[in-house]
């Protein structure tokens, strides 16, 4: 058994808590959030078959999360009129599992349920909230708390997200995301607001379940699906950004006003459903803008016993909808390779292997049709 300790509690970060808990390993995620509880941020996210079959094999089903099916796209002139649908066929006679639409804070709640609750295989994961990593040191291979701890863990796991604070210390050199000069209003809609109006039947009613893409000559995209049994719209509007990417957050808030303005030649249906984001300040479904940006491709992901995971390792567009399913996979990879026997002096060499492995993955997916999918 190992002592494991794993920085960052978001989705990449519970999945490989879950996993090493259940390979018999002594597991701690630290996690700056004070608490007393902490949430994931985001709204929804899809999640492909390989990321289904890792979440089926936690024993997180469609049910318990509320995902909706992804069947299909529907694509839509954003002058108006009539679009075209096209059914994805049998997704899970072809890669084993289907592909669901799902609130990311109910599969966040889910991981944690699975990681610290007593109930399950192996001893509960430790929760220690409020707590920042400040440094990793390689030589010494001890990890430093703002708390003023120090641990010196068998393993330490880096899943603090694109902003990771321990990735320069554990590649040897400052990486930071790059700018793609995109940028992306976030906000969801209650669909009970939708009931009634026929002229917001395209957003659910017409076509197969899932998304539907709204798309303008300039390359502007409205992006929408329902998620938690349907009664969750998540949309996003996708669209090149003129503000310095530097000088502002990566996320800030953002007004009803500004996105109509920016979708302002878009038809009067989507304007409609655009007008049902709530101003209300403090609100999840009020509307957010978010930079795009990605990792470019890192030299290591290791160093001794300590490793990067999610997307602290490899954030991805979300167009190539691949981000949370490539963290689940950094997961099970790790815990498979690193099981409940594994002596203390064998975790680097295996943290090579899983480097190996995952670039390969990696590689493959950035060469792939995801990375042109809108």
């Amino acid at each position: 058994m190992l002592d494991i300790v794993i920085v960052g509690g978001g989705l990449g970060g519970l999945a490989a808590a879950i996993a090493f808990r259940r390979a018999g390993h002594s597991v701690e995620v630290i996690e700056a959030s004070p608490g007393p509880t902490f949430n994931e941020l985001g709204a929804a996210i899809g999640c492909p078959p390989n990321a289904v079959r890792i979440l089926d094999s936690f024993g997180i089903t469609k049910e318990s999360i509320r995902g909706v099916e992804y069947a299909g796209i529907t694509s839509l002139s954003h002058k108006g009129g009539a679009g075209f649908s096209a059914s994805f066929g049998d997704i899970k006679g072809q890669y084993g599992s289907d592909w669901r639409l799902c609130h990311r804070v109910d599969i966040h709640q889910a991981l944690q349920n699975l990681a610290f609750g007593e109930r399950g295989v192996g001893s509960p994961v430790k929760l220690n909230l409020g707590v920042k990593a400040v440094l990793w040191d390689p030589s010494l291979e001890t990890l430093a708390l703002n708390s003023g701890e120090v641990r010196k863990p068998d393993l330490l796991i880096a899943a603090d997200g694109i902003n990771s604070i321990l990735r320069s210390h554990i590649i040897g050199e400052n990486v930071v995301a790059s700018s793609t000069g995109v940028a992306c209003y976030r906000w969801l809609v209650d669909a009970e607001k939708m009931k009634g109006n026929p002229e917001l039947d395209w957003v659910i009613k017409e076509g197969p379940s899932g998304p539907r893409l709204v798309l303008s000559s300039d390359g502007r995209v409205l992006f929408l699906y329902p998620c938690r049994d349907g009664t969750i719209i998540n949309a996003m509007g996708i669209h090149m950004d003129d503000r310095d990417q530097n000088q502002v957050g990566f996320h800030v808030p953002s007004t009803r006003a500004s996105l109509l303005e920016k979708f302002n030649d878009f038809g009067s249906q989507y304007h409609q459903f655009m007008n049902l984001t709530n101003e209300e300040d403090g609100r999840e479904d009020t509307v957010g803008l978010w930079q795009l940006r990605s990792m470019p491709g890192l030299s290591t992901w290791i160093n001794g016993r300590a490793c990067l995971l999610g997307d602290a390792a490899h954030a991805m567009l979300p167009t190539i909808g691949q981000g949370a399913a490539m963290a689940f996979e950094d997961a099970i990879t790790l815990a498979i390779l690193i099981p409940a026997n594994t002596p203390r002096e064998q975790v680097p060499d295996r943290l090579k292997a899983y480097e190996t492995l995952r670039k390969d993955v990696l590689i493959s997916l950035r060469r792939s049709r995801w990375r042109d999918w809108l």
